[in-house]
């Protein structure tokens, strides 16, 4: 009978724990939903030895740092390709890049765009030296797309803040 004495006592305590939320329900649900609108507008709370305090304004402040490393990132992967490279890749993009003279320069940015994902050719080597159009043997990937989708809305951001910074907005 000892054996059986334990379970009983834990059915008779989850018993009355079970009947006094029944009796309280109504304040349980007030006092949750007290405790999350606390919460929610960044104040406090202790219960115990826990202690959520101005967690929204922490929160906050780690968004921040997160979306200014964010914007560091894609600054810092936008500057991994030269100007005239990424004017050739939209060039490229467009399907109509036009005249062009195969330079050692032009070869190497090819070969690098290939390397890297942004452009599919057949074969470099077998570009004609001049023609009048590049599109017809070098055609953009998804992946380049997206670069230049990405490159664009950083420019477009990052003169968006120089104009705002310039008109006293920052």
């Amino acid at each position: 009978m000892k054996e059986f004495a334990s379970i009983i006592q834990t059915l008779i305590w989850a018993g009355v724990i079970l009947w006094l939320v029944g009796q309280y329900r109504d304040e349980i649900r007030k006092l949750a939903k007290g405790i999350s609108a606390r919460i929610e507008s960044g104040g406090g709370i202790e219960l115990g030895p826990v202690k959520l305090q101005e967690f929204r304004a922490e929160l906050d402040t780690v968004h921040e740092a997160v979306s200014s490393l964010d914007s560091k990132i894609a600054a810092l992967f936008m500057a991994t390709m030269s100007p005239l490279m990424y004017v050739n890749l939209k060039k490229i993009g467009s399907g109509h890049f036009g005249p062009y003279r195969m330079s050692n320069g032009l070869e190497r940015e090819l070969y690098h765009l290939r390397d890297i994902g942004y452009i599919t050719v057949h074969s470099i080597k077998q570009i004609a030296s001049e023609g009048a159009n590049l599109s017809d043997y070098v055609q953009i990937t998804p992946a380049g797309k997206q670069f230049i989708d990405l490159r664009e809305a950083a420019d477009s951001t990052a003169q968006r803040i120089d104009s705002d910074a310039t008109m006293g907005n920052a």
